[in-house]
């Protein structure tokens, strides 16, 4: 099977967008004709010079329309812009702590680290959304570095583990195929449309109140809040139709994907049949906005699957267990069916044998874990040391794990990076000397993937001192005049993903451009791997470092 091309995924879900802003054109123009229409009847029905065509009122509702959705939309965006937890949180989500007591939130959290690391992604923040009894899921955030991971607890109380990595797994295929950034925006667009029903809404009640005791243009203001709220509805009807636009196809893509990482249809399957049978509904009121970007429909829909954001769930189950549909003529439920169905046999892919691998297949992997990369992950967290595993998942010790990472393994040597502080932090430099030891025995492959598990935590400290963290890493990684690649790749990891700010924004700025654009970064880079693959040989990092402008088009300058 070949390999996802994770980058590529990320351009087509952006050009995606365009289609979004086609129909959002479309859904406002819409609302425009037929605010004029009903303002030229409204207001000049006593004018007939004019005619049907009056070029200032058009000017005028098009400026009106055009400002108030723009604006409404601008506004639900940015209320977004700090990730996927503000939408978490908007729903209901509470976080789930990675050091958590509870066994379901702790198989959740597993899920999750599992997921990340078999990914090469940095674990994203992790929600339980508590007061929701139906079974349901999302993923949101802007781009991996603030990605939120939410589950009801209807999803947590109903689903075996299998069932639940299926879910996360679908999840995570979202995350990959870039739909998060899009289903953020779509909120935003939704919102600004049906905006003007809330107009209008406002003009009744405020001038509805004593309207029989008016005369004229007040009136005919009540009336024309009137029309607003049915022309709004109008404008909810396109929001629907758009979210179904968007949302089918791309969950068709999700359940395959999560088939494909778990090789286990059955989990998905079932976790499928499951909701059938029991509901995805949400009480909250944010509910409808958001229903795109959940795991099944979280709303029931007046007008049924037409404006359904979600492929029906029988489908669904009959792509991922063949002979579903076969099985519901002769027996009753879904449940039932997804247990009997037939598991279609497992496909093969990911890396063949053991040893090193080409860096294009590395580059393939990125975002697509196969079975075998998640069976690693769990073997590795697995095989971490208990009190290490516990310093990752606590906030108060992820700082110091993250320091002791960047110690030496000999015990004189690490003393003489801890001077550096001189009686600085002594309560944070004290707990990397303890970790210290033990972590010098890890293997070299679960020092990025430990860093990775602790993020979340990291995340949980206040702005200073996660500021005064990557600052002492920095310097302690300086210490001896030089930076190693597991230093770098360490420093880069925390100013990406642990922001300093209190709530980091994400607009623009979070996509990524091509290698070309950046000569003097790609250059650095380039120059260290060469540096580290050839040891002292300074022929052999020269080769390296030409062959990798070579591979990159010679668009790179030579150093």
């Amino acid at each position: 099977m070949a390999t996802m091309d994770f980058f590529g995924h990320q351009q087509r879900a952006r050009s995606a967008s365009k289609w979004l802003v086609l129909l959002f054109i479309a859904a406002v123009i819409g609302i425009i004709v037929l605010i004029y229409l009903v303002a030229i009847t409204t207001f000049t029905v006593a004018d007939v010079r004019g005619g049907a065509w009056q070029p200032d009122i058009l000017a005028a509702v098009a400026g009106g329309v055009t400002v108030v959705v723009v604006l409404a939309m601008l506004y639900k965006t940015n209320q977004l812009s700090s990730g996927g937890g503000k939408v978490a949180r908007m729903l209901g989500g509470h976080p789930v702590s990675p050091d958590t007591n509870d066994p379901k939130r702790r198989m959740l959290h597993n899920i999750v680290e599992e997921m990340a690391i078999a990914s090469g992604i940095p674990v994203p923040e992790v929600y339980v959304l508590s007061n929701e009894a139906g079974l349901n899921a999302f993923a949101a955030g802007w781009t991996t570095k603030d990605a939120a991971v939410a589950v009801t607890q209807g999803m947590l109380d109903q689903m075996n583990r299998d069932e639940l990595q299926g879910v996360i797994a679908h999840e995570f295929s979202h995350v990959f195929h870039g739909d998060m950034r899009l289903n953020i925006r779509l909120m935003g667009v939704l919102f600004g449309i049906v905006c003007i029903a809330t107009i209008g809404r406002i003009t009744v009640q405020v001038l509805g109140r004593g309207s029989s005791n008016r005369k004229g243009g007040a009136a005919g203001i009540v009336i024309f809040g009137v029309a607003l709220i049915l022309i709004g509805w109008l404008g909810v009807l396109f929001a629907r139709l758009i979210q179904a636009a968007v949302s089918r196809q791309r969950e068709f893509l999700a359940d395959s994907s999560a088939v494909q990482y778990t090789r286990n249809p059955k989990g998905i399957g079932m976790a499928l049949a499951k909701i059938g049978g029991i509901g995805a509904a949400l009480k909250n009121p944010h509910a409808d906005e958001a229903s795109h970007m959940m795991f099944a429909d979280g709303v029931k829909r007046f007008l049924g699957g037409s404006f359904a954001t979600h492929p029906p769930l029988a489908t669904r189950v009959e792509r991922v267990l063949p002979g579903f549909a076969t099985e519901l003529k002769n027996h009753a439920g879904m449940m039932t069916e997804a247990v009997a169905a037939m598991t279609p046999p497992p496909g093969t892919s990911g890396f063949s044998g053991g040893g090193a691998i080409g860096a294009s297949e590395f580059v393939g992997s990125v975002g697509d874990p196969q079975p075998e990369h998640i069976d690693a992950a769990r073997e590795l967290i697995e095989g971490l040391p208990l009190d290490i595993l516990a310093a990752a998942r606590d906030p108060q010790r992820a700082g110091p794990l993250a320091l002791g990472l960047l110690l030496e393994r000999d015990a004189t040597a690490r003393e003489a990076q801890l001077a550096g502080f001189d009686g600085k932090d002594e309560a944070m430099v004290q707990e990397a000397r303890m970790l210290a030891p033990a972590l010098a025995q890890l293997p070299h492959r679960t020092r990025l993937p430990l860093l990775e598990m602790a993020i979340p935590a990291l995340r949980q400290q206040p702005p200073a001192e996660r500021l005064a963290l990557r600052q002492r890493a920095r310097a302690l990684a300086e210490a001896d005049d030089r930076i190693t690649p597991f230093e770098f790749a360490l420093l880069k990891t925390l100013e990406r993903h642990v922001p300093a700010e209190a709530e980091p924004r994400h607009g623009r700025r979070g996509r990524p451009t091509a290698l070309v654009q950046h000569p003097r970064e790609t250059t650095m880079v380039l120059s260290t791997l060469a540096w580290a693959g050839a040891g002292d040989d300074e022929e052999a990092a020269t080769n390296a470092f030409e062959h990798g402008r070579q591979a990159l088009g010679n668009s790179i300058p030579g150093e």
